[in-house]
Formats: C-alpha cells, structure tokens, sequence
C-alpha cells in the first residue's frame, strides 16, 4: 500500500506543470529555526530560509529535485529526490567549531576583519569608486502568506448523541483564508524603474508600474523606503527607520563580531561574519567579506521588535572594475512581539496583538507577511550620463501605469507564478465590479 501510495504521488507530480516546495531548516541539537539558510535544487533555483527558517520556491519541472542545503557554521545537507515531498523539516548539525572565536593578544579576529572593512570602504564603495553608472531594476512587493503553514482541517460536530449524526463546521479564521491563500496573494504590485548615478546623485525614474486592484498606484507607495540602497552608508535603513551601520565608521563601540565560517560567492573566498548591536533595540546579521579586498560580498540586515524584519543585500564582483554591486535586495517583514495591533502600508497588512494566553488560538494575520525583492539589470559604468531633472530624486513617466503585457514580459526577470497572475485577476475584478455598481 505504501508503494502505491509514493507511485501515485509521484504521478501527481508529473502531471502539474509547477508545483510548490515548502519547508523549514531547523537545528538539529536545539530545534531552533535557522535563518537565512542556503537551498539549491540541481537545476540552478536558488532561495534562502526567512528570519524563521522557512522557505519556498516554485519548481517549473514535472520531476523532484535533489535540494542542497547549507548554513554558516553547519554541515551541508542533501535531500535525494527519492526523499522528495511538498514540505520539508530539516536539521542541520553544527561543525566542529574550526572557526571559534579566538581572542590573541586581547584582539577579536572578527574586529580586525571588519576594521579592515571600515578601512576601505571608501574604495569599495560604487558610489565613491565610480564617476556614474545607471540600471533598470524590476521590483515585486508582495503581501502573502504560506498555505503549508494554516490548519485547514474542517472541524465536526455531533448533533445527535443517539444516531451519531454529524455535521461539519468551518473554522471560518483558518479554512477560508487557506483557501483564499491557496490560490492568490493578498497584495501584488510590480515596479520597473531606471536608475542613474552622478556624484552625488542617485535618481530613480519609474518607467511601468501596476497594483492589483487599483487602476492607478498608491504613489505613496513608489517611494517608500524599505531598505538602503547602499550598505556603506553610516546609517542603515530598514522600513524607514535608520539604524547605525555593523560599518559605520565608529561600528566597533556599538556592534559584537564573530567569525562563524568560511565560504565562496562567485568563485571569491568569504569570510562570515556575525554581527549584534550591544543595544537590544539594534540591528543583527551577517556579513560576507571578501578576504582579498575587504568589500561586502553580500549582507543580511536584521531588527526584531514589534515586526520583524530583514534585508538582504546580493552583489557580483566586477574583475575588471575590481568591485562588488548590489544586484538583488530583499526585504520581508513578519509578526514580532507586540501587545498593540500593528497595521502597516494603509492597513493592507495587520499583525494582532500578542495575547497573554500561551494557548491562544492563532488568526490569519499570524501567517501573513510582506516581501519584495528588486534585481538589477543592464548595469552600465562610467559612460557620458547627464541626469535630466537631477533635482527629482523619484520621477514617474507619464506612460509608467499604462504599460502593455509586452513591457512586463521583456521587464521580468522571470515569469510570474500562478499565484501570482490569479491575484491580478481576481482584486483587479474586484475594482471592476465596484465601478460598475457605482454607475
């Protein structure tokens, strides 16, 4: 029966055009979440696990995928296909601790790494290095939340304790949000812009945008602040609130650093850094530094409170230029501890307060989260850039809310997922429908 069974999963399987893997990467002594993982499939995907250890991605193929999972300080893991299913827990054991903190005539090795970091800056830095460059980025905001995570189960009830009669009764606060979640996002809007650098300007100019929902954008929206556009500024923002940077030029009086790894990013040696502001209130994370320059090879920026949220920096080393560029951020805000509600982005996402009660039932607002991710592309460095407008530091184009599907086709860099599409379609019916009914 169990042959049969694992047969018919991986028919299943094979007739979907994509499907959606789900998991969560745990320790395997502790059983605590690990944050910012590395998961890769054999053809290429690669994700990285949220502040919580949870990840996901869509998987075009019909047949499973050997996963690869790695973290900083831990042994790499691979999960065969034979072992494939739709969620995944997996534990990851510590290595022998090789790299542990090391104190040599009362120096932490991390603090002269990052001294070194600080150092250089100014020669790391893409906007010190160079005289002007420019890009497009295509930007995703997303509010959404995991299905795998949401109990759906239908609870019964006995109405008759004679016959044994039963009926079924929805838990409307889990099983009709699964199902709404199953199938669609609760927010989508898309964002392609151009960039352009001249000492010591930086301009966006939004070339397309769309919202599900709305016929025009929230422009409020266009031009909110989620997460600095440079790591080496003093101050680092997150969410519009800015936060002494781990490089900052006096960091070492604020900030703890560790060693916890070493690995490669694009073929360069890296060294993982750990970093905690001695405030409770401060930013944490990780820092990959380039053992050969110094530079930030990539970054995860972090703050818990009331929301908990992370930024994560990816850049690609230039050979000839010698430098490293952002190419991808990601931001994502969950629940953190708050006895107030929290609304944020007009109330289109809500975080309940927390309750005193350990038992307390969860709500949908516990499994919703907010996530964008912006990629760079068509990078050009040092060419005859003028800036028109240079004193506008966001301008949209006239045509930017008008843009055909041909635009956002050669503007993506990959194709949206199905859930994706549905949430366009159903909130945009949505608005439809309430116009006409005004009419």
């Amino acid at each position: 029966m169990k042959r049969l069974s694992l047969l018919f999963f991986f028919f299943t399987l094979s007739l979907q055009a994509q499907f959606q893997v789900n998991g969560i990467i745990k320790d395997a002594k502790t059983k605590k979440a690990l944050p910012f993982a590395n998961i890769s499939t054999e053809k290429g995907i690669k994700t990285i696990s949220d502040v919580d250890g949870k990840f996901n991605f869509i998987l075009q193929n019909s047949q499973p995928e050997a996963l690869t999972i790695s973290y900083v300080g831990y042994e790499p893991k691979i999960i065969s296909h034979y072992e494939f299913k739709f969620f995944f827990t997996i534990y990851l054991t510590p290595k022998v601790d090789a790299l542990q903190e090391v104190t040599i005539s009362n120096i932490n090795p991390a603090n002269a790494i990052i001294t070194k970091v600080i150092r250089q800056k100014d020669n790391n830095n893409p906007q010190k290095k160079f005289r002007n460059f420019q890009f497009k980025s295509y930007n995703k905001l997303l509010v959404t939340a995991n299905p795998d995570s949401i109990d759906g189960r239908i609870d019964t009830v006995f109405v008759n304790a004679v016959t044994k009669d039963k009926i079924s009764k929805i838990d409307s606060s889990d099983y009709k949000f699964k199902k709404i979640i199953d199938k669609q996002h609760l927010f989508l809007t898309e964002k392609v812009s151009q960039f352009q650098f001249e000492k010591p300007i930086l301009k966006e100019t939004i070339l397309g945008t769309k919202m599900a929902g709305f016929k025009e954008p929230i422009y409020e929206f266009l031009g909110f602040g989620l997460q600095s556009f440079s790591i080496y500024d003093d101050k680092y923002e997150l969410f519009e609130t800015k936060y002494k940077s781990p490089i900052s030029d006096n960091a070492l009086k604020e900030y703890r650093y560790k060693i916890l790894d070493t690995t490669s990013i694009g073929g360069r040696n890296v060294v993982v850094i750990y970093f905690k502001n001695k405030n409770k209130k401060g930013l944490e994370g990780l820092l990959y530094v380039d053992q050969e320059n110094n530079a930030i090879a990539k970054s995860v920026m972090r703050i818990r409170g009331v929301l908990d949220i992370t930024g994560i920096h990816e850049f690609k080393y230039l050979p000839n230029e010698k430098v490293w560029f952002p190419i991808r951020k990601d931001f994502k805000i969950v629940k953190g501890k708050s006895k107030e509600p929290t609304k944020i982005l007009g109330g289109r996402i809500e975080f309940s307060a927390e309750d005193d009660e350990t038992t307390s039932k969860k709500t949908a607002s516990d499994y919703s989260y907010l996530i964008s991710e912006m990629d760079v592309l068509d990078l050009v460095i040092n060419t005859d850039l003028k800036i028109k407008k240079s004193f506008v530091a966001i301008e949209v184009k006239n045509n930017a809310i008008n843009r055909d599907d041909i635009f956002w086709k050669q503007n993506r860099p990959d194709s949206l997922d199905i859930r994706s599409e549905r949430t366009y379609v159903v909130l945009d019916s949505v608005v439809d429908k309430k116009i006409s009914s005004v009419k």
